[in-house]
């Protein structure tokens, strides 16, 4: 019912695998809208190609994603990304990884996270990952259906979950994915907002809260 109520083409669009990989850590601590102003002012100075910016100053690239937000951070974990990929062999060396292994590789760069090398994985790689964000985690909680708890672990422990229970494409995950991102949004927040919720029959928050 969640994947028909929200509406998931083209949930992360992008022009090249990298263009996913720089997105990721854009849209970290800040909203899709500025991540667009900051991929096309990247796109318009030919800066989403790894070469071309890893070979430009740090400084330079934080200007040129500042609708972005924390661009000094930022600029400073885009320059590590492009340097990870060349020190890789490149981007078709690194898709001929194993899902584990590419994982691993992802979260040793600086400022690749959990999330950000999952979102990494599932749209730019095109593997069957569960994105275990912090909206996935409240709402499979809320509905009974797995609660992680909290702390170190959490993370891990969500996705390794649906993961295990939903053996699905990457296609599927990505649907689900973005119609969490919109539940939560819409809906299953912080504060919930349980009125005309598309699966209320079934949550238990809900049938708790009555």
């Amino acid at each position: 019912m969640l994947l028909a109520r929200y509406p998931t083409d083209n949930w992360w669009p992008s022009r090249s695998r990298f263009e996913v990989m720089v997105g990721a850590v854009l849209v970290q601590n800040t909203r899709w809208v500025n991540v667009h102003r900051a991929i096309a002012a990247l796109r318009a100075r030919r800066l989403l190609q790894p070469e071309a910016l890893a070979a430009t100053p740090v400084d330079h690239v934080g200007e040129v994603i500042r609708p972005a937000g924390c661009q000094s951070v930022k600029a400073a974990r885009l320059a590590h990304l492009a340097a990870g990929v060349a020190q890789a062999g490149g981007l078709r060396r690194l898709a001929r990884h194993s899902t584990h292994d590419l994982r691993a590789l992802l979260r040793s760069w600086h400022g690749v996270g959990e999330e950000t090398a999952d979102a990494i994985l599932l749209y730019g790689f095109g593997r069957p990952v569960f994105i275990a964000d912090k909206y996935a985690r409240r709402w499979l909680a809320r509905m009974g259906l797995f609660d992680a708890g909290s702390g170190a672990g959490a993370y891990a422990r969500c996705r390794r979950h649906v993961e295990t229970n939903l053996p699905w494409s990457p296609g599927e995950f990505q649907a689900l994915h973005a119609a969490i991102v919109l539940h939560g949004q819409q809906h299953c927040g912080p504060q919930a907002r349980c009125q005309d919720c598309c699966v209320g029959d079934f949550c238990s928050f809900i049938n708790n809260s009555l």
